[in-house]
């Protein structure tokens, strides 16, 4: 018995894997090169810092540089939008209350989110009282913040922190 094979219907085939293959080398490129992007934006720049007050009691004051057209979000954003700010501390110390935000916050609904939100734009300043624990001269823990601009929103970011008084 002989086979006759059409030559149209391997050339249809042929093309239809390329143009995939294409396609495929194309959204990876792109995927890439957006991936990358995000992890090269550094939109908010952190900074911390401990005093002693006069009664012995620590305070740490963490603060964020936010550049022009960005903002990060309030441990206080409500559900249905970005993903709120939250601070955790090490078990070398005893916090006392909970994280202040000391900057002026700004509520409005966002138009990415489609609901009322919680954001800092400039500069973001947070305090956190605490005691150490018996000989501890350092306090350690990590920030987890959202920032977006007018087009996108990066990840949330988590930011270690440890500072020796």
């Amino acid at each position: 018995m002989i086979y006759v094979v059409s030559g149209t219907n391997i050339n249809k085939n042929i093309n239809l894997l390329m143009r995939t293959t294409l396609l495929i080398a194309i959204f990876s490129i792109f995927f890439i090169g957006l991936n990358a992007q995000s992890k090269s934006l550094k939109p908010v720049k952190w900074s911390f810092d401990v005093t002693i007050n006069d009664d012995g009691v620590h305070t740490l004051t963490s603060t964020a540089d936010i550049k022009d057209g960005w903002v990060i979000y309030s441990q206080h954003t409500g559900e249905g939008g970005p993903v709120p700010m939250s601070f955790s501390y090490s078990e070398n110390s005893t916090t006392i209350g909970k994280t202040k935000e000391i900057s002026k916050s700004i509520k409005q609904k966002s138009k990415l989110f489609e609901t009322e939100v919680v954001k800092f734009k400039n500069k973001a300043v947070f305090t956190q009282a605490f005691n150490p624990n018996k000989g501890e001269k350092s306090i350690s823990g990590s920030v987890r913040f959202m920032a977006c601009d007018n087009l996108r929103c990066l990840p949330p970011t988590q930011v270690p922190f440890d500072i020796t008084f």
